[in-house]
């Protein structure tokens, strides 16, 4: 249940980015401009990864889910008129429902993953990310095919509203804990930073996530565009890369967790991320028309196990970290960090692009930030890396 609403809330916010290339005209937008919309989508994913806490504690996981689906739905809905206040609205739901998965999501989790399966279970379940991304890649260019793309954007949002029917028979087995008596205050949008900034492990890895999150983004956000605009391929070749990348990333969280669970510490594993994602940064900065079709899709493949293949180990080291009732607070406060990498990201990398005229810079800047941060956790918490691998 949870990886099925993970999927579909990472579905809704892929389908705004594939379909710059070909909508932006319509909005009166220039494609670049996806960034702007993809940072605001992610700021208020910030804020309402705050809240999700105290609305997980008052009303259970599955009905904070329920919402999710129904804001994912509603989002798509209004999204498919061709205005950009429209479009603004539309960006405002998805970011909402993008915040409150996690919080809900790792509360469900927290309690029935064994620890020694923590970092797989976590990871199975972020899987979600790259999976509906990559349905959004391969099935809105066939979509296109035989329709108008404001008509492809409402037949998806009416398939997202049958989740509701998916969530819902959850309520009985994780909603029985909830209490009617938490409620909503100013003061409580502070607690979670305030609670993983005091906390020196989870602070390491929330800054570690705005940097990993950062160049995910971006990386999902431009390489269709990229692909298209830059080097010439068509849409549905670029969708299909796309996905390509998103099926190795469902691949590549898989993979990570279970090495986190079984062969290296999971900060150790983070490390190595981040060099690898830096790497096929570096390589995408030199793509070509002139390069074999094999060997681009070779470097989106490595970058999509590697950018997009962190986040399960990441979550579940968070849980792991997070005291007795306190995971959706301590994963919601973890979570703005997290976002405002993807805040920043996508407006910083689509400024790049508009500046040079090109998109070999902005991946240039995607892969120096993973690289020291790969670095740093490698030669500058090995103190750290011992005690949780000992632990």
């Amino acid at each position: 249940m949870t990886l099925a609403v993970q999927s579909l809330t990472a579905l809704a916010l892929a389908v705004p980015p594939i379909l710059a290339p070909v909508a932006a005209a319509d909005l009166g937008a220039a494609p670049a401009g996806i960034g702007n919309w993809v940072g605001f989508a992610y700021m208020v994913a910030m804020f309402a990864g705050l809240l999700s806490g105290t609305l997980v504690g008052r009303w259970g996981p599955v009905r904070v889910l329920e919402a999710a689906v129904a804001c994912v739905a509603l989002g798509l809905a209004i999204g498919a008129s061709a205005y950009l206040a429209s479009v603004a609205l539309c960006g405002a739901l998805l970011g909402i429902a993008h915040g409150f998965v996690n919080p809900a999501s790792s509360t469900i989790l927290a309690s029935a993953a064994p620890p020694r399966m923590r970092s797989i279970i976590f990871s199975i379940k972020q899987t979600g990310v790259p999976l509906g991304a990559a349905i959004a890649g391969a099935l809105v260019p066939a979509l296109l095919l035989h329709m108008g793309w404001q008509r492809a954007v409402l037949i998806l949002a009416a398939g997202c509203a049958v989740f509701l029917a998916v969530v819902a028979p959850f309520r009985p087995v994780y909603d029985r804990n909830r209490k009617r008596s938490e409620r909503l205050h100013a003061r409580g949008l502070a607690a979670p930073i305030a609670e993983v900034w005091g906390n020196r492990s989870v602070r390491d890895l929330a800054l570690t996530s705005s940097v990993f999150s950062l160049v995910q983004m971006s990386f999902g956000t431009y390489l269709v565009s990229y692909l298209k605009l830059g080097l010439g391929y068509s849409l549905v070749a670029a969708g299909l890369l796309f996905s390509a990348a998103q099926v190795a990333g469902v691949i590549g969280r898989i993979a990570w967790g279970a090495v986190a669970d079984r062969l290296l510490a999971p900060r150790l594993v983070l490390a190595l991320l981040g060099i690898l994602m830096a790497g096929c940064g570096f390589a995408a900065a030199l793509f070509a028309a002139s390069w074999p079709t094999a060997a681009t899709a070779l470097v989106c493949v490595l970058y999509g196990g590697s950018a997009v293949g962190w986040n399960g180990v990441f979550l579940a080291e968070v849980a792991r970290l997070a005291p007795e009732g306190r995971v959706a607070i301590v994963t919601g406060g973890t979570q703005f960090f997290t976002f405002a990498g993807v805040l920043v990201g996508p407006p910083v990398f689509g400024a790049i692009v508009s500046a040079t005229g090109g998109y070999g810079t902005g991946f240039v800047f995607i892969a120096v930030l993973p690289l020291a941060t790969g670095l740093g956790l490698l030669f500058f918490r090995r103190g750290s890396l011992q005690r949780v691998q000992s632990g």
